[in-house]
């Protein structure tokens, strides 16, 4: 057993004892006798200077990410600049909305106030849209899927609308039942929906009346909370969204509140009425007129909608045809 370890260590330990090969003691030797240095240093100047080749194309880029870095940082600087200063202007812009539509409340409470037109004026605004409301309702709650978030950004790129991203036509199809519902106002992350807002998708966003919107989205609706929750829930739409959440993954809630606030709209155009010529009464005929037997006749009557959408929905494959029409001016 002894004899065996022997013979198994016998080549690690002659590997110990003679770590080079005997040629290289040779090699060593030959140069000895003939008067020259056991090893050769004749690769010496080549490593130097490479090595300092090396280090000065080290030390170039090391300066130039410095200088790059320099550049970006003072770019930063100049859009934080910038982004500040447009806040500010846009602040100050908002004052002045604010105290120039003080002067307009003033200027209608004088103008109308005594003709009991204000009371009329105030019901107008809230179904324009040109006042903030306030009162009971209901909030919608929804969110892209957890495994949306690096898929496209655009649902209609994929044919099933399966990547549980939340699209346009889903905010339409729930705004309609909303309305259908009995919704008396509605806002989605703070943007009130009036005659003129529509919802758009463009690009990587969600537009309400041209401004994006940022997830979750938040759709608050004033109406009888009660009411309105359980109508909507019983709707295609409360359906629609319901498939959402158990196709797609997509997270959802309708919750009632006691009090929820949709702001005015900021789209709306300030009109001023004239007092037209006064016209001429036509006097009475001194001829009688002989009766005559009344005609059947059809009167057309011009409607003017008011924030109609109408959709067509299929809650499992998401597909969704809208026709929005707009009140003109």
């Amino acid at each position: 057993m002894t004899a065996r370890l022997d013979q198994s260590m016998s080549l690690i330990t002659e590997l110990m004892e003679h770590p080079l090969e005997p040629s290289y003691d040779v090699a060593a030797a030959q140069r000895r006798e003939l008067g020259l240095s056991p090893a050769t240093r004749t690769g010496t100047p080549t490593v130097f200077l490479v090595a300092v080749v090396v280090g000065v194309l080290f030390a170039l880029a090391a300066v130039n990410l410095r200088a790059a870095s320099s550049v970006v940082g003072q770019t930063r600087l100049r859009l934080i600049e910038q982004i500040t200063n447009g806040q500010t202007t846009g602040d100050e812009l908002k004052g002045k909305v604010t105290a120039l539509e003080g002067q307009i409340a003033a200027a209608q409470q004088a103008a109308l106030g005594p003709s009991g037109l204000l009371e009329r004026l105030a019901v107008l605004q809230v179904d324009t849209g040109a006042r903030a409301v306030s009162g009971p309702g209901v909030v919608v709650t929804l969110d892209d899927a957890a495994a949306a978030s690096g898929s496209n950004a655009d649902p209609r790129a994929s044919e099933g609308f399966g990547s549980g991203r939340v699209s346009a036509a889903d905010l339409q199809i729930i705004v309609n039942g909303l309305w259908a519902a009995g919704a008396e106002a509605i806002a989605i992350n703070g943007q009130r929906l009036t005659t003129r807002a529509a919802i758009r998708f463009a690009g990587q966003a969600i537009l309400v009346d041209f401004r994006p919107l940022t997830r979750p989205y938040r759709i608050t609706a004033v109406g009888e909370p009660g009411g309105l929750s359980s109508a909507f829930s019983g709707s295609p739409a409360g359906s629609y969204l319901k498939a959402l959440g158990d196709n797609y993954g997509i997270p959802n809630a309708v919750k009632a509140e006691a009090l929820v606030t949709c702001p005015a709209g900021t789209t709306t155009t300030m009109l001023y009425a004239q007092p037209g010529s006064p016209v001429a009464a036509t006097p009475p005929s001194a001829t009688p007129t002989p009766a005559t037997k009344p005609t059947s006749t059809t009167k057309s009557m011009q409607t003017t909608p008011t924030n109609t959408t109408r959709v067509t929905t299929s809650p499992t494959t998401r597909k969704a045809t809208s026709t929005v029409t707009e009140t003109p001016r």
